[in-house]
């Protein structure tokens, strides 16, 4: 099933089979924690120097690895890169040629999405910094850590305003934590 592109049914299989009392094994837990080209995914990983575990939690709670979504906002693509960043981006990579419908083909995702994490990572030290300016944005990120008190990463955590971008860092910590444990992966430096 993950391995045809069906991930976010695989997910909603192993809920339901946890649910009705399935063995909570690795097993189990490798359906609820896909991981969809794995290669390509281990390949931009090590190529912009990423723990692959974020990477493949961070898809997951992006577009829970279905490479046609697309948010309400218009972000696209496995790891929902917006249009106008995903030219920023490929412009940096020298694509010869940009089209914002790139960002559906999961290789092109993967490589975009990785490289502005990469971005982010050498911007910002700690993770949940680094997760919160992918979901909200660079410029709030730098507000937020101005305030006092936030030099803790997990009250910087619990400060972030909106609500979705403070649940966005703790599921992606969480589930980065959960990939580490079921996939023997070697890890990057986020």
């Amino acid at each position: 099933m993950r391995g045809q592109g069906l991930a976010s049914q695989a997910i909603q299989l192993a809920r339901k089979a946890l649910a009705k009392g399935a063995p909570a094994d690795a097993r189990t837990y490798r359906l609820l924690y896909p991981v969809v080209h794995q290669d390509a995914l281990l390949a931009e990983a090590s190529e912009q120097g990423l723990d692959p575990s974020l990477v493949a939690a961070l898809i997951r709670q992006e577009s829970m690895f279905n490479p046609s979504a697309t948010s309400p906002a218009g972000a696209r693509g496995l790891m929902q890169v917006m249009p106008q960043l995903g030219g920023r981006l490929a412009e940096s990579l020298s694509y010869p040629v940009w089209d914002p419908v790139l960002l559906y083909q999961p290789d092109v995702s993967l490589q975009l999405g990785s490289y502005h994490l990469q971005e982010l990572a050498v911007r910002y030290t700690e993770p949940g910094q680094i997760l919160a300016a992918y979901n909200a944005g660079a410029s709030r990120v730098e507000r937020w850590a101005k305030r006092t008190g936030v030099d803790d990463p997990e009250v910087f955590a619990d400060r972030i305003p909106f609500v979705e971008t403070r649940g966005y860092v703790r599921i992606i910590s969480r589930n980065q934590e959960l990939y580490r444990s079921l996939y023997e992966w070697p890890e990057g430096r986020s």
